[in-house]
């Protein structure tokens, strides 16, 4: 699945306007001008490499600006801003680390994730989403595979959009 296509699903699944979505671009730090934004929202082609018109580095400061839009800035008990974690080190936590944002920035819980795979005819029982959410290097941390976010952002799309799925 291409990083720009998770962009593009998740600005059709909750109608984010375009405006809105440069704004969620800048509060994750990543300033984009109107040609930037119309690549990232073009569709690529399959067989394109996943980061051709959006790179690792840049899809999770759109998930940190998610994050920010929707919950505000994260501050410590001292009222010190905490910076945004990084954690997307390699293409194969990509899915894993999106996931866990958008459970934060929507404040979902693991049955509402479950219920948008339900919504897919996608079943996902709640050991494996558990093991989605753990942290990279646990003994039982499951790597999210393209199926599994693919699934998930049509079930949300049919939940939120009344569109049906794949």
């Amino acid at each position: 699945m291409n990083n720009n296509d998770i962009v593009r699903r998740i600005r059709f699944i909750f109608n984010i306007k375009n405006e809105d979505m440069r704004r969620i671009f800048e509060l994750g730090d990543l300033p984009i001008n109107g040609d930037r934004y119309r690549a990232i929202m073009t569709k690529q082609p399959i067989e394109a490499p996943r980061d051709e018109y959006l790179k690792r580095t840049e899809l999770e400061r759109f998930m940190n600006g998610l994050i920010i839009s929707q919950r505000g800035i994260k501050k410590d008990a001292d009222g010190q801003i905490i910076a945004p974690d990084f954690s997307m080190q390699r293409d194969n936590d990509i899915n894993n680390v999106v996931i866990k944002k958008l459970k934060i920035a929507m404040t979902y819980t693991n049955e509402d994730l479950m219920a948008f795979w339900e919504a897919a005819d996608f079943t996902v029982s709640k050991g494996e989403v558990g093991a989605m959410l753990r942290r990279k290097g646990h003994p039982k941390y499951l790597v999210a595979g393209d199926q599994f976010m693919r699934k998930l952002l049509a079930g949300m799309a049919a939940t939120f959009r009344d569109e049906p799925t794949e």
